[in-house]
């Protein structure tokens, strides 16, 4: 690990960032430079004021390990959801190629941090026609409608609408099948820095940080693996249960971000 959690933590000072754009641009100052992914996710979460931030600081992380070609200074997101409750649904992202360009139509349900990002990373049609675009936010054709929820209330959890958005050459989608992980992962190191504010020591939380750092870099895909998966998380839900409910707002509702994807990593299976 990149970086001296314990040194970070005595050198940090809170700084209340009540929006996400104050957020944003906090990152982009001080995160987005870093060298790292962790330090990121580190410097990100120790940054954060409530847990809308610490999840932004993950996902950023988790981003960028999986879509490489993302540029470094941005705020980004990754929209796959689509709609699937509407009378009628919302059409799904399709593609279509017409005289040498491709053009992208339809979708996205769950856009996050819609209000802020530059950069949005799409997936079009499924199977063997699948593929992953990134647009910027000022594209022709493409409309974001930011929504807030009562869950992570603050950051915006928004719809994309693509017309005929033209794109680029698709990104390299070899790491996508660990985004969802990863994704875990970073917002696991996130939430460690974050906690850290909030501990006697900052032993156990930097400890945490150093194996969640080694998951990230290696997904488990053996017995001993997935044993250290489980075990890690079974930490992180005990260092959640440690956090005071005034430690941020909304914090009692919000650190269902945390809880939630305990169940699945319990639930995993050596391959």
């Amino acid at each position: 690990m990149s970086i001296d959690y314990a040194d970070a933590l005595s050198r940090h000072s809170e700084t209340v960032l009540a929006d996400e754009q104050a957020f944003a641009d906090m990152w982009l100052q001080q995160v987005a430079p870093l060298s790292s992914r962790v330090a990121q996710a580190v410097h990100g979460g120790l940054l954060a004021d409530r847990l809308a931030w610490v999840f932004v600081a993950g996902y950023q992380c988790a981003l960028r390990h999986t879509f490489a070609q993302l540029p470094a200074d941005s705020m980004a997101a990754f929209a796959v959801s689509e709609d699937r409750k509407g009378e009628p649904p919302l059409p799904g992202v399709t593609a279509t190629a017409l005289n040498g360009e491709t053009k992208v139509s339809g979708y996205k349900t769950w856009v996050a941090c819609c209000a802020t990002l530059s950069h949005l990373v799409i997936k079009s049609d499924r199977g063997d026609k699948a593929n992953y675009y990134c647009l910027e936010r000022s594209s022709h054709g493409l409309t974001l409608t930011p929504k807030y929820g009562a869950f992570l209330a603050e950051m915006s959890q928004g719809v994309a609408e693509l017309n005929a958005v033209t794109v680029a050459t698709p990104l390299d989608a070899s790491q996508v099948s660990h985004f969802g992980l990863r994704e875990t992962l970073y917002i696991y190191m996130a939430f460690c820095a974050w906690a850290g504010k909030f501990s006697e020591s900052a032993e156990p939380c930097e400890a945490l940080i150093h194996r969640l750092a080694r998951l990230v870099e290696q997904p488990p895909n053996d017995e001993t693996g997935l044993a250290e998966l489980k075990s890690v998380d079974e930490a992180v839900q005990v260092l959640r249960g440690t956090i005071p409910a005034t430690a941020a707002a909304n914090y009692e509702q919000d650190q269902r971000l945390i809880a939630m994807y305990s169940p699945g990593i319990q639930r995993r299976e050596s391959k």
